[in-house]
């Protein structure tokens, strides 16, 4: 048996032949023939074979390894850009998905359940479940728009053990609140904290609670911030809403057949996809949250940018990351988005 060795792809036949036997059944590679015939030609010595010698052209093998070995590197190239292929496909997936949980509107996702809420196998053949299900979820976000002025709308997310949980976003009347609870915390010095927060233990603390309280979150994270926002989950809402109501008339028409059924779910999915990235991108929403975040405590790896590509996929409790996976196709189109300048 002739075993493959690790020959270039650009070796070329040689002249010189090369002659091949067995050992009593032992199997000589091709590294061993060579080594064997070099030595020939160093001693002018001949082997003496128990079996009779077969001549085979070196050209020939070269040829031989050199096919062996384009195969195998070939196979590992398609192999590793197999592997790449699904890892991003898998992450574009991801990506789809908690942008659909964010809102209303996907063919495959029913926010209101408690199981089942991401159905891929639900059977849109009704003409009564298609159509009804545009309707209601045009409503949802209708009613999602008077939310997001209040409160604030409820969400679903996948956390970092694959569940779907329910979560929640401040609407412009709960940033309002946020915004006076974090004053009265900081003027009081911790004294009326909103629940959950740490009451500082001396001097120091409590300089530092009021300038973040005042500064940071009163200012900065609810007015500056927060209110903007609101307003952009108010024009979400209000966008997909339409959206909805347009994915009716496909649906009741070419959405009686199968293939007319799959090519709606997935256009008007991701115009909705596509209608809440540009949200997210846009000066003030959320994706700029992520890219343009920093942290003194990770020295450079704190640095805007740096900090969010840093940030593993599941980010913690922060609300900047806490809703969404951010995988490497998150990090990347939306650092590449927030970066570019835009002009009024």
């Amino acid at each position: 048996m002739i075993e493959t060795s690790n020959i270039l792809p650009d070796n070329k036949p040689m002249d010189c032949s090369a002659h091949i036997s067995t050992y009593h059944g032992i199997d000589v590679s091709f590294k061993e023939i060579m080594y064997h015939n070099q030595k020939n030609r160093e001693f002018g010595k001949e082997h003496n074979f128990d079996m009779q010698e077969i001549k085979v052209d070196e050209g020939v093998l070269s040829q031989i390894e050199r096919g062996n070995f384009e195969s195998q590197a070939t196979y590992m190239n398609t192999k590793g850009d197999t592997a790449r292929s699904i890892v991003l496909k898998d992450q574009v997936k991801k990506y789809k998905e908690d942008q659909l949980l964010s809102k209303p509107g996907g063919d495959h996702f029913y926010l209101e359940e408690n199981t089942d809420v991401i159905n891929y196998q639900a059977d849109h053949s009704k003409f009564g479940e298609r159509v009804g299900k545009d309707l209601k979820d045009a409503m949802e976000n209708i009613l999602n728009i008077f939310k997001d002025l209040g409160p604030g709308a409820e969400i679903k997310y996948v956390d970092k053990d694959g569940h779907i949980q329910d979560g929640k976003k401040a609407g412009l009347i709960g940033t309002l609140v946020n915004f006076f609870q974090d004053i009265a915390s900081g003027i009081t010095l911790g004294k009326c904290a909103r629940n959950g927060e740490d009451t500082p233990d001396n001097a120091l603390e409590a300089a530092r609670h009021f300038l973040k309280k005042i500064f940071v979150d009163a200012i900065f994270k609810d007015v500056i911030v927060g209110i903007p926002r609101s307003a952009i989950h108010i024009g979400e809402d209000a966008a997909f809403a339409c959206i909805n109501l347009a994915e009716t008339i496909p649906d009741a028409t070419v959405g009686n057949f199968k293939a007319g059924q799959a090519a709606t779910t997935e256009v008007f999915d991701d115009v909705q996809v596509f209608v809440d990235f540009v949200t997210d991108v846009i000066p003030m929403g959320e994706a700029g949250s992520r890219t343009r975040a920093f942290t003194l405590k990770k020295g450079l790896k704190g640095l805007p940018i740096i900090h969010n590509i840093t940030e593993p996929e599941q980010g913690g409790e922060d609300e900047n990351w806490k809703y969404v996976r951010n995988t490497a196709f998150r990090k990347a189109i939306e650092s590449f988005a927030t970066l570019i300048p835009i002009r009024t």
